[in-house]
Order: C-alpha cells, then structure tokens, then sequence
C-alpha cells in the first residue's frame, strides 16, 4: 500500500503512464547512449487529493554509477 504524501490516504496504484498521442509509455533509463532499459514505469493516485506518483516495480537494475 502506498500512503498518498499530502493527505496520508490510501493511494491506487498499477496505472499505466502513457505520453499524450501516442501509446508508447515511458521508460526509464541509466545516463548515456543506449544503456539499458530499468524499467516501465507505473503510477499511484490518490483518490481523495489527486496527487500522483510514479514508481518502478523492479529496482535490481538500479545502481550507482
């Protein structure tokens, strides 16, 4: 469960993000050319405040560096 950061209520979570004309979504990639792909990326409403959030299921893929 995610905590919504301005009211504290419970957040919705497992949206999709997709960009405005097009069905392609976002993806989330380390600095430079053709570094791997980190993950897709999800969001969480709140449906009391409408603040969103954005998060990566997976973070293994992560590191410093």
């Amino acid at each position: 469960m995610r905590e919504c950061l301005r009211c504290k209520s419970e957040m919705i979570e497992n949206f999709d993000v997709k960009v405005e004309s097009a069905a392609y979504g976002l993806k989330i990639t380390k600095p430079g050319i053709f570094k791997d792909n980190l993950g897709k990326v999800h969001c969480a409403v709140c449906p009391n405040c409408g603040y969103i959030e954005m998060y990566l299921y997976n973070t293994s893929k992560i590191t410093e560096g």
